[in-house]
């Protein structure tokens, strides 16, 4: 029997989040290329950015063909989020990078696994056209029922909220407010031993 879902906020009845949605009106455009396998996965966060951001789209995919709307993107002023060996700091305090955060109108964010987001990387060559941006510093990660194999790890709504706040120095406090709503739905049904795991 299929769950019922929320007309709004697409979620179970069970983990409604409309009561927690508070939209930032963001002026950087966050597109989100989400690997066909996170589609359905409950700790999936790209959603959240959807209902919390007025500036966001999601693209599914794996491969170049699917993402057409990255020829029609100014490749001066778009950057990947990734941390590549070469990825420019955006917590880095120079001018340099100050001016660079300030020309930027779109940012591009792969989600799914590591291992199939270097996938997406690799069968998508136009994203090796753009600046690829990650951070010196990680904040803590908060969503911790979703087990990441690295320790440089945050969920796609930790690194998307990041982003935006050394960015557009903006409160992404929201974002965060729809991330722990989600994570006491998801785990107040748990037995408490199962509980203590996540929190």
């Amino acid at each position: 029997m299929a769950r019922e879902l929320c007309p709004h906020c697409g979620f179970s009845i069970r983990t409604c989040l409309c009561d927690a949605i508070n939209i930032i009106n963001n002026k950087l455009k966050i597109i989100i290329l989400r690997h066909p396998s996170e589609e359905k996965v409950t700790k999936n966060t790209a959603r959240l950015l959807l209902l919390g951001l007025n500036n966001c789209e999601i693209i599914q995919g794996e491969s170049e063909n699917d993402f057409s709307i990255l020829a029609s993107l100014p490749k001066t002023t778009t950057a990947v989020l990734y941390p590549s060996d070469d990825s420019l700091k955006l917590d880095d305090s120079s001018q340099a990078m100050h001016d660079f955060k300030s020309s930027l109108t779109h940012l591009i964010v792969i989600d799914g696994t590591w291992k199939k987001a270097f996938k997406i990387l690799k069968l998508t060559p136009t994203l090796e056209t753009f600046k690829a941006v990650s951070f010196n510093r990680l904040p803590a990660n908060k969503y911790t029922i979703r087990k990441a194999p690295r320790a440089d790890s945050l969920s796609t709504l930790e690194a998307v909220a990041h982003s935006l706040a050394l960015i557009e120095n903006c409160d992404v406090s929201p974002l965060y407010q729809l991330l722990n709503t989600l994570l006491d739905k998801q785990t107040q049904h748990m037995p408490e031993h199962v509980k203590a795991r996540y929190l």
